[in-house]
């Protein structure tokens, strides 16, 4: 596979052109590491007893970006791809062989949306262009992480019952999509037939259910991290608060949508008031007294 390479600054991207960067920075974890001390990054890892999926993925997206200022970079982000490769199971999963720590009752094994399209991007990216479309099977259903509503599907990165629709995981899977069908859509070979078109059109319709049903993870000014019936609201972090409006502003550039932007411009304001960023954090405290973490020593994401 061939796609035109568009040289930008990490972090930035032109839609259209899956090669041209990501869609938010991975790269505060290893920014000021080198591709040496990245590699031994993965290798302690996939060595740990239970083995955190998202963490390895982002690892090989944040070597990726810094790929393309840092040539040396690529090294490890072919070492990440190829473990995972290796490690999908027949039908595309990369399931978490642990319970969820915290949060859901998620028995193992179990698969996330957020896993499954950071891998598809991961894979498109490294020129693995089988494999992206390995990956992408669970994310276009029917399966664990594609839960039907009225206003569309919504690719869930905690599989639970009832569904969590976890936000940022929603978004991540769909960028999978996105990759799937522009890089595929490209490709001559080596990837089934009307792929494609299928990831195109799985993406159009959870783009479409996310825009309608974005509302319902607006607090009045605040976003929430998800839709699960908690005891309490579960208020995003101002870390995930941030993250929202950055996943929204990018998904606007994909496929233009003024409730997006809407959104994007109501939490962005709302994330710069002492205010309001006072009362989310009081708020994410009383969740964590009614919603506890169980297993404190248990694999965490490098996700805040």
């Amino acid at each position: 596979m061939r796609l035109t390479r568009t040289p930008q600054l990490q972090g930035r991207f032109v839609p259209g052109d899956p090669l041209s960067g990501y869609y938010n920075d991975l790269t505060p974890e290893v920014r000021s590491a080198t591709p040496a001390e990245g590699e031994e990054r993965l290798r302690a890892l996939v060595g740990l007893p239970n083995v955190n999926m998202t963490t390895v993925v982002q690892l090989g997206l944040a070597s990726w970006q810094l790929g393309l200022e840092q040539p040396g970079w690529l090294d490890v982000t072919a070492k990440v791809a190829e473990w995972l490769e290796e490690r999908m199971d027949p039908d595309g999963g990369l399931p978490f062989l642990w319970d969820m720590p915290h949060t859901y009752e998620l028995p193992a094994p179990w698969l996330s949306s957020i896993v499954q399209g950071e891998a598809v991007s991961l894979f498109v990216r490294a020129g693995l262009l089988e494999a992206a479309e390995r990956a992408a099977r669970p994310l276009l259903g029917p399966s664990p992480i594609v839960a039907e509503t009225p206003e569309g599907p919504v690719l869930e990165e905690y599989p639970t019952t009832p569904p969590s629709h976890v936000l940022n995981g929603w978004i991540f899977g769909l960028f999978g999509l996105y990759d799937l069908s522009i890089a595929a859509d490209r490709a001559t070979s080596g990837v089934e037939d009307g792929v494609a078109v299928r990831a195109a059109n799985a993406f159009r319709d959870g783009h479409a259910a996310l825009a309608a049903r974005l509302h319902l993870y607006d607090t009045g000014g605040w976003s929430r991290y998800d839709l699960f019936p908690h005891p309490l609201s579960h208020v995003a972090s101002p870390f995930y608060h941030r993250l929202h409006v950055e996943l929204l502003r990018a998904l606007d550039l994909l496929a233009p949508d003024e409730r997006l932007r809407a959104f994007a411009d109501r939490w962005e304001a709302s994330g710069r008031s002492t205010m309001h960023r006072a009362v989310a954090v009081a708020r994410k405290g009383a969740f964590r007294v009614a919603r506890p973490r169980r297993s404190p020593g248990a694999p965490q994401t490098v996700k805040r």
